[in-house]
């Protein structure tokens, strides 16, 4: 009888409230005043039995309500909330770089009423984005973030607010009309070996144990991701190979190695801790046993130390692809080393191969 009683209880309806979706966890509120029949969304069911008591009183009392009768709804930090939860459970692999933008958003937006945001707004705040100090960087003055962040932002805000329409939260996602800010994708900025040779005295001086991470970032041209993700399950040491699942592009790929990066992996896998219940390559050394996973903070202390500037993990791989093309390797083999979408993105190199040109063109000589 009690079990009974608790399921009756449970299923009990509040009065004049009620989901015009049932599932959609939209709640609406239903009252009269004056006779005639109102009816408001709200949003959450607790919000929605807070306001039908709200809107009760004052027809009681005779106050008289406004003309627009629209409550509000849900502030944007639940649409964010609830969006983390989708990339924990469905693309857990994207959660980490979701968090990082949404829980910005958050902090600057998130008090604000979710349905009234509207693309001036967003456009307003990501021309405002300023990169954050921390991590290693250091700043003298607010640097604005470059074109291509901007527009990740905007795209992993605009899939929060594309899951709140598809759950009924929202009826339109204001991202959608946001332009998307043109991008420069033409930064070439490689290592020299003697900023390489610096670099490398650095590490050995202050991180010698990530060594290895650097070396085989510059001869297997690697993505970040790509590398730090990195498990000793695709590490296939016979064929000197290692078996990327899924890649940027989507597809699988297989990276092969030299024997400088041969050997770096091996004395990872040599040094690697017994004791720790994990199979990724790269860890930190700070916090033993835990997968590094970027490699900002400490890349960026040793090229301030080296005295390198303008230097990034990514331009790594620019090297990598830079160094095959000025040793004679063929604008295609480099395309599928480096696993490039299209030959189009390795033409980037192509000035660098001006020896191969002339060599070539020295063949009608004879």
């Amino acid at each position: 009888m009690l079990a009974m009683a608790t399921r009756t209880a449970t299923k009990k309806k509040s009065r004049g409230v009620f989901e015009k979706v049932p599932g959609s966890g939209v709640w609406w509120i239903q009252f009269y005043a004056n006779g005639k029949r109102k009816r408001e969304k709200v949003g959450r069911k607790s919000d929605a039995v807070a306001l039908y008591q709200q809107r009760k009183a004052h027809v009681a009392r005779g106050v008289k309500l406004p003309a627009n009768m629209r409550h509000k709804g849900e502030r944007l930090s639940e649409v964010i909330d609830r969006a983390l939860g989708w990339y924990k459970e469905h693309k857990p692999k994207a959660y980490r770089s979701a968090k990082t933008h949404l829980e910005r958003v958050k902090g600057d937006l998130g008090e604000r009423v979710a349905a009234d945001l509207t693309p001036h707004d967003i456009d307003v705040w990501l021309s405002r984005l300023t990169r954050e100090p921390g991590n290693g960087y250091k700043q003298t003055k607010p640097e604005s973030l470059t074109q291509a962040t901007k527009n990740r932002y905007k795209a992993t805000l605009g899939r929060a607010l594309q899951l709140a329409v598809k759950s009924g939260h929202l009826q339109r996602n204001a991202a959608r009309l946001v332009e998307a800010r043109k991008e420069n994708n033409t930064r070439e900025r490689y290592l020299s070996a003697d900023e390489e040779s610096r670099i490398v005295a650095a590490i050995e001086k202050n991180y010698p144990g990530y060594l290895p991470a650097f070396i085989i970032a510059l001869h297997t041209g690697m993505r970040q991701g790509e590398q730090f993700t990195m498990t000793w399950s695709m590490v296939d040491f016979e064929s000197r190979k290692i078996r990327l699942p899924q890649t940027k592009n989507g597809k699988a790929h297989t990276v092969h190695l030299n024997q400088t990066a041969y050997n770096a992996l091996q004395s990872l896998y040599k040094a690697r801790p017994e004791t720790c219940d994990t199979d990724r390559v790269f860890l930190s050394h700070r916090y033993k046993c835990q997968p590094l996973e970027n490699p900002r903070q400490w890349f960026t202390d040793v090229c301030s130390e080296a005295e390198v500037e303008n230097i990034k993990w990514h331009d790594l791989r620019h090297t990598f692809a830079s160094r095959l093309v000025q040793k004679g390797v063929s604008l295609q083999t480099v395309s599928k080393l480096a696993n490039h979408g299209s030959i189009a993105v390795t033409m980037r190199y192509a000035h660098l191969a001006s020896e191969q040109l002339d060599d070539a063109v020295a063949m009608l000589d004879s």
